[in-house]
């Protein structure tokens, strides 16, 4: 049975008459004809009365109508369900990053693009295990986007023929511990004596994204810090840290209310803030139309916003 039987047999319903409806049906007299009958034979039993002008339905074509109406009606909204499906999906633009971006970042940036850009849907995934994994998806084609942080006196590619980046913005990581009865930080780094154990809080990630160990080892090697507990979710530490687990190093995005109310202090000196970059990538093989123009706006703002900051 083919769909366009049954819109012939409907548009006979509603004609009458052979010939108007393979008119509309843009096909010739026979030929719809023809199709009628394949259709009855389908179905096994005569759904036209042919001895009367106009012509009427059988006892059987009056029980197939509604039927034959449903039948189409369904075909029509799943064809229109998968079309706006696909449309959506083909619209849409597919991130990757961190959590704590995720969480932090990304809402209120794309909400600033919003006026600029074409879509207004949005794929943010943040389930991957580790940076390779997230680097493998947006290589692969899994994502348009990888949206991370990055050491600015690094770089995660090397290949910046096939990967290229964009400069979104900073974050300050900044050294924080819970007070002690007297408001003041439990573990004070800079004064602290050589050899003494820092219990410590830390994000795994790849040491350009997330440089701490490395700042660690460079200003506190008289120090051991002990680690406690490991995240790849910065919100997850900061929790750990308020329940008095210990020193980390955190965004300073989702500290600021903390340490102005006092919940949370700084373990030192701002000399022990570590400053990030926070970019985007995308990986030029995979480049498409809408994804190319998702770049162009990036570029066009951070143009111009290069350019304001040169006028002032």
């Amino acid at each position: 049975m083919e769909l366009k039987w049954l819109e012939d047999f409907l548009s006979l319903c509603e004609t009458g008459n052979f010939r108007i409806s393979s008119g509309y049906r843009c096909v010739s007299q026979p030929a719809f004809s023809r199709r009628i009958k394949s259709l009855e034979s389908w179905v096994g039993a005569e759904l036209i009365d042919r001895s009367f002008q106009p012509t009427r339905l059988t006892r059987a074509g009056e029980v197939f109508k509604p039927i034959a109406v449903e039948i189409v009606h369904l075909a029509e909204q799943s064809r229109s369900d998968v079309k706006k499906q696909i449309t959506t999906e083909n619209e849409k633009i597919r991130f990757s990053t961190l959590s704590t971006l995720a969480q932090f970042f990304i809402p209120a940036w794309l909400k600033d693009l919003q006026s600029s850009i074409e879509t207004e849907a949005f794929s943010v995934r943040t389930g991957y295990g580790n940076v390779d994994e997230y680097l493998s998806a947006l290589e692969e084609g899994q994502v348009d986007f990888f949206v991370c942080y990055e050491d600015p006196s690094g770089t995660i590619f090397n290949d910046t023929e096939k990967f290229h980046s964009l400069l979104l913005g900073s974050e300050t990581l900044v050294p924080i511990v819970s007070p002690d009865e007297n408001g003041g930080p439990r573990f004070w780094l800079p004064s602290a004596e050589p050899g003494s154990s820092i219990p410590y809080l830390h994000t795994y990630s790849n040491p350009l994204v997330w440089p701490i160990k490395a700042h660690i080892e460079k200003r506190y090697s008289d120090l051991n810090f002990e680690p406690m507990y490991e995240s790849s979710i910065a919100a997850a530490i900061k929790a750990m840290v308020l329940e008095g687990y210990g020193v980390a190093w955190v965004p300073k995005s989702i500290v600021a209310d903390d340490l102005a109310e006092g919940r949370l202090v700084r373990a030192s000196t701002e000399e022990d803030d570590i400053l990030l970059d926070i970019k985007i990538y995308r990986y030029e093989p995979n480049a498409e139309p809408k994804t190319e123009k998702f770049w162009q706006v990036l570029i066009s703002k951070d143009e111009n916003e290069e350019s304001h900051a040169n006028f002032a």
